[in-house]
């Protein structure tokens, strides 16, 4: 099985600079410390509800990120 070339990591931490957000910031909004969120930028994949945490928090749909991705990459 080749690796998933996905990394849901570089999705938020893309995402945070887009939006001109800061880690701090996103740990806030998620209520966790910032170490943590750290965590997330470093993960390849994450929970589903985890996921949904951070799309809610920053009102951006990961998934659809996610789904754009997946079928590029396995064409």
């Amino acid at each position: 099985m080749k690796p998933y070339p996905i990394h849901v990591g570089s999705l938020i931490r893309a995402e945070l600079s887009r939006q001109d957000q800061s880690v701090t910031w996103l740990a806030e909004q998620l209520g966790i410390e910032r170490t943590n969120c750290y965590r997330f930028l470093r993960a390849q994949s994450l929970h589903v509800d985890q996921l949904v945490r951070i799309s809610t928090a920053m009102q951006h749909d990961f998934f659809a990120d996610l789904s754009k991705q997946f079928f590029v990459t396995h064409k």
